[in-house]
């Protein structure tokens, strides 16, 4: 059971701008200004070899819990000790009381997004 005094680190939870990349495209860049300001308890299990483009790479899971907010998907990304990880899957939602919510994160090698 999860209770407040768990909450002991914190996060920012943000989307992606899309900034014009000056040949008539887009490309995804951070918000300006990001504060980590969402009390949340991180879990890391371990992390895990993966095979990506014949190369060999490591992938950082986290489980980060929160207070529930709504509206949180996948299209969010999490900003932790300045690392930024993708939200893998959709959030869940613990115990469907809307008091908690997991988030399953995954940092990629060298933190490239």
């Amino acid at each position: 059971m999860m209770n407040a005094s768990d909450l002991r680190e914190w996060i920012a939870l943000f989307q992606m701008e899309l900034t014009p990349d000056g040949q008539g495209g887009y490309r995804e860049t951070v918000p300006a200004g990001l504060v980590a300001d969402i009390p949340a308890h991180v879990r890391t299990p371990s992390g895990r070899p993966v095979t990506a483009g014949d190369q060999l790479s490591d992938r950082a899971r986290h489980e980060i819990t929160i207070r529930y907010q709504p509206g949180i998907t996948s299209v969010y990304r999490v900003m932790w000790r300045n690392q930024l990880l993708d939200i893998i899957g959709e959030p869940e939602n613990l115990d469907a009381r809307e008091t908690w919510l997991k988030l399953i994160c995954e940092r990629k090698e060298a933190g490239a997004q």
